[in-house]
């Protein structure tokens, strides 16, 4: 599972590997030889090098605060799954016009939330597709109006495939 982990300045790309029963964190294809040694409430001893540093982490809406020797850092995590489904609605809010919603990975349509020149507003379910035993609800990038449903319930879909063509409205 590939785990992506930003900060306001940098981007880092982890993998989770789980090879023969052991599992461990990745960069680049190479293991990161680092334990993290739970100490109390969000209080944690980073193990790397031989050396120890002692980090302290808390959650809130948006992310991680991580403070490791000192230094302060917002953190956002996602998943692949996560990742993909935020970059589409990124992509088509960029233009208020007609777009197409496609498949950011291959799944079964679980349920379609709207109908052909039914008016959803920004942010409201279009419809749930089901990855990897997830259910991933595609919602609206802006207050749109739905044009065309290319997709059935029970469909199986690959990724990239047309799901749903709106159109923005005012």
């Amino acid at each position: 599972m590939k785990i992506f982990a930003n900060t306001k300045n940098n981007e880092f790309h982890y993998e989770w590997v789980d090879e023969n029963g052991e599992n461990y964190l990745a960069k680049d294809g190479k293991r990161l030889d680092v334990e993290l040694v739970p100490l109390g409430e969000g209080r944690f001893s980073l193990i790397k090098d031989n050396m120890a540093f002692m980090v302290n982490i808390s959650n809130n809406e948006d992310g991680y605060h991580v403070r490791v020797v000192g230094d302060l850092f917002h953190v956002t995590v996602e998943d692949e799954r996560t990742r993909q489904v935020k970059e589409l609605v990124k992509a088509a809010s960029g233009s208020k016009g007609e777009k197409t919603i496609k498949a950011p990975i291959p799944g079964l349509v679980v349920k379609i939330q709207s109908a052909v020149g039914e008016v959803v507003k920004e942010g409201e379910g279009l419809l749930i597709l089901e990855a990897m035993k997830m259910e991933n609800i595609i919602k609206a990038p802006f207050d749109c109006e739905i044009v065309e449903v290319s997709v059935s319930e029970a469909d199986t879909v690959t990724q990239n495939q047309a799901l749903i063509k709106i159109k923005g409205v005012e």
